[in-house]
């Protein structure tokens, strides 16, 4: 098989959160081959009537609430990206500019300098702990951006227009620090999360008991399946609501950031 058959299978087939699933589906397994083995014995399941349409129902009371939490998620995880499409555009409008009215090559590598390092202090910053000690280095980084364009325009390097013309994308980069803060100190409420994880578990816990009576050990993967959607989604939920860290499923910020580094080149 070709290498890049072999690596668009390996990129179609990603799962980044397999592993911590895994551990959930064995727990699953063993559970309900227990009960499918031992719970028979009992009389008060034998004598109880077939229970699978309750679990159903459930089934689909879980599948609304998993179907909120992902589409939550996910568009924490699309706006973030959206944050950083437009810092990567703003950074290219600065760099352009600046190629274009600021005479001094010396002056154009050091804007293309600050920006770049900009983006390092936002990525970096992002993957901090919300409330880290320290200075806050994107502003820190703005700072010399800010002053840098006001010293072309007090030199008399650029106009009064053209000064404004830089500004305004310069002011973008704050704007887009603040959004990505947004993003990431404001999860899915404490309350809601604790329901569904705790419904999840009680959901999981029950299954195989409304099963065991009428399907025998058809309960197992049925109830082994159940559990690979809704731990494998709540899984990937908890990993996209904050998009900027480094799991797999996060936004592949790096890249993002060797974007911009790379247009600095044009200054």
């Amino acid at each position: 098989m070709p290498t890049q058959t072999i690596k668009e299978l390996r990129r179609a087939f990603r799962f980044p959160v397999l592993g911590r699933l895994s551990k959930y589906i064995v727990a699953v397994t063993i559970y309900a081959t227990l009960v499918v083995h031992f719970g028979r014995g009992l009389i008060w399941v034998e004598s109880s009537p077939d229970r699978t349409g309750e679990a159903a129902i459930a089934g689909v009371l879980f599948g609304w609430l998993m179907g909120f939490r992902t589409t939550t998620a996910y568009t924490r995880w699309w706006d973030g990206r959206g944050l950083w499409g437009q810092l990567v555009n703003d950074s290219r409008n600065l760099i352009l500019k600046a190629s274009v009215y600021v005479k001094d090559p010396t002056e154009r590598a050091k804007l293309g300098e600050v920006v770049a390092r900009f983006a390092e202090a936002l990525r970096d910053h992002l993957r901090l702990p919300p409330k880290s000690p320290g200075p806050h280095k994107p502003m820190l980084v703005a700072d010399e951006l800010f002053r840098l364009i006001r010293g072309w325009n007090e030199s008399g390097q650029i106009d009064g227009f053209t000064f404004l013309a830089f500004d305004q994308h310069a002011q973008q980069l704050m704007n887009v620090c603040g959004a990505c803060e947004k993003i990431r100190s404001t999860p899915l409420t404490a309350s809601y999360r604790g329901l569904l994880r705790k419904g999840i578990a009680f959901y999981l816990l029950l299954l195989p008991w409304l099963m065991n009576d009428e399907h025998g050990w058809l309960t197992v993967p049925v109830t082994v399946l159940v559990a690979y959607a809704v731990v494998g989604m709540e899984l990937i939920a908890s990993n996209i609501e904050d998009p900027f860290g480094t799991d797999g499923d996060d936004l592949r910020i790096d890249a993002i950031v060797e974007t911009i580094r790379r247009a600095t080149t044009t200054v």
